[in-house]
């Protein structure tokens, strides 16, 4: 039997994100702030281990609420690279593109959470 959330678009794109977000990291935060890097790879696996995980009960009250503890921790991740921007360990730019592909994710999750609340009251 294949995993539930692996048929899931949007799980994809969190992947896609966590994979942009490590690389970013990788050579910018991780040598300089070990604090802030742990902090925002645990967000980062957050995001896609809560959609794995909602998606196993079947139940699209219980998934929902697990997309919004993925929609929080890219809310996180976005926090902990702006953080990186103030402290000056990555650029405006690349801080602004992280940013837009929150945005997007954070987007793809409300409305995939929003499909599934319709199916409850």
């Amino acid at each position: 039997m294949a995993f539930r959330f692996k048929e899931f678009m949007v799980y994809q794109e969190a992947k896609d994100y966590c994979r942009f977000c490590k690389e970013a990291s990788k050579s910018h935060i991780e040598r300089i702030d070990k604090s802030l890097s742990g902090q925002r790879e645990r967000a980062l696996i957050s995001i896609v281990l809560n959609i794995a995980e909602g998606s196993a009960d079947r139940s699209d009250a219980e998934f929902a609420r697990f997309l919004g503890i993925s929609i929080r921790s890219v809310y996180e991740t976005a926090a902990a690279f702006d953080v990186a921007a103030l402290y000056g360990y990555i650029g405006d730019a690349l801080n602004k593109d992280i940013e837009d592909r929150a945005q997007a994710l954070v987007k793809q999750l409300a409305s995939f959470r929003n499909k599934l609340k319709g199916n409850f009251p």
